[in-house]
């Protein structure tokens, strides 16, 4: 081999394969220039966000050959209104909003009444969805995802009674290291703090904005009671809490009795069961269940939150052409097609997520109700109709500055919560 040849080589070698960013960079130089650009914020927090993005990118421009779809990356602080990558610090033509800022996005001024052609029909959509895409009578989301935190469980060991309150809770969970949870984070805590109010008081006006302003000892009893049943190094762990999925993979190699997390924990549990040797103690995918989730001794009233598509009155004001762009976006978000695409991110294809997702669905629940009686989806989720059940009716709160003031709280809990318990 000549010298020549070895110094191509070695500089071969010390270039690299391209990385499939830079493909996908080449890919899109290459392609001819769009005249309109619509910016969407995704929501952030699902299985798979990368490999989702670029596919509804890539399926959006296939179909509106003249606009470029630009797909915002909030993953750093969505909920942190200090941060410059706080949703509402973006500027979007499509927020997929948490149904959390929704009055704090209506009452700036920020989103716009949904034009009719991106809805669905109500009687299309979960019932809590349905709430919690509107506001004082008026359609302000196409809602999307419903999120609600929920207690799993093994059918090894499935509960004597049926669990109604947190005393029935604690009687299951029994010993200290019982319960998986991520007890960690201002957010986290401030849900949890929410959904033990709900339970302990029978109406928003007596939480709102009382129960915001000033913490209620007795609601934060209830959050301090579950780190009694939980193993520290685990639920008050920062690495833990910040590596999703960690929580979802102890509960799949039984190191606890029970999990409480959203649906899409599931997806963290299914994953690591994918990873388990023969030999090891892990659950049987067919004997998870799921229950109730009761976070106060009055019961449970559940709490979900809904992710919707909301229009920007920028796109509004800008152009005709933006809203018509956006709605067309909304549209093709809407079908099942779509949705089926996003809740088995390892099926998907793309260019530049180099790591890709374990095939096992996202279990991320849909806000359109044809979704829980497709097949597909059921014969690889069997606990979907299920947990339709149990988020229908939940409540889906909303009020002024009412995430700034969970992340408040949630950092008092935060500080508090590892002090010795009376």
């Amino acid at each position: 081999m000549s010298m020549r040849v070895k110094a191509i080589l070695l500089c071969l070698l010390a270039i690299g394969p391209l990385s499939a960013s830079t493909k996908a960079q080449a890919k899109t130089a290459s392609q001819p220039q769009r005249p309109r650009t619509l910016k969407v914020a995704l929501y952030p927090f699902i299985p798979g966000f990368e490999a989702a993005a670029e596919y509804v990118k890539l399926r959006y421009e296939a179909e509106n050959p003249d606009v470029s779809l630009e797909i915002l990356d909030l993953r750093a602080n969505y909920y942190d209104s200090t941060d410059d990558n706080y949703v509402g610090n973006s500027t979007a033509d499509v927020f997929e909003l948490d149904s959390v800022l929704l009055r704090d996005f209506v009452t700036e001024g920020k989103i716009a009444e949904m034009p009719k052609a991106a809805l669905l029909p109500s009687d299309q959509l979960l019932k809590s969805a349905d709430r919690g895409s509107q506001l004082d009578g008026k359609r302000y989301g196409a809602a999307h995802w419903v999120c609600r935190n929920f207690l799993f469980y093994s059918t090894d060991s499935p509960p004597k009674r049926p669990i109604l309150t947190l005393s029935d809770l604690e009687d299951y969970v029994g010993s200290p290291n019982g319960l998986i949870i991520d007890l960690r984070g201002k957010s986290t805590l401030g849900e949890y703090y929410l959904m033990a109010a709900l339970d302990h008081y029978p109406d928003w006006k007596t939480i709102y904005p009382a129960k915001m302003e000033t913490i209620d000892p007795a609601i934060e009893g209830d959050i301090s009671a579950l780190s009694k049943y939980c193993d520290n190094a685990s639920c008050r762990n920062k690495v833990f809490h910040d590596y999703t999925g960690t929580h979802g993979a102890e509960f799949a190699r039984k190191r606890g009795k029970a999990l409480i997390g959203y649906s899409e924990s599931l997806h963290d549990v299914l994953a690591e069961i994918n990873n388990c040797s023969k030999g090891d103690p892990c659950l049987k995918p067919d004997n998870i269940d799921v229950s109730e989730l009761p976070l106060d001794d009055n019961g449970s009233k559940p709490m979900s939150w809904v992710d919707s598509f909301t229009l920007s009155t920028n796109c509004q004001k800008k152009s005709k052409t933006c809203v018509d762009d956006a709605v067309k976006f909304i549209q093709m978000m809407n079908r099942d097609d779509t949705y089926m695409a996003l809740l088995f991110p390892g099926s998907l294809s793309f260019l530049s997520v180099e790591q890709p997702y374990p095939p096992v669905p996202a279990y991320l629940l849909p806000a359109k109700t044809s979704l829980y009686s497709n097949k597909t989806l059921t014969d690889a989720a069997k606990l979907y109709p299920k947990l339709k059940t149990l988020v229908e009716g939940a409540d889906v709160p909303t009020d002024l500055h009412l995430n700034d003031d969970l992340r408040k709280i949630g950092k008092q809990i935060d500080s508090d919560i590892d002090k010795p318990h009376p």
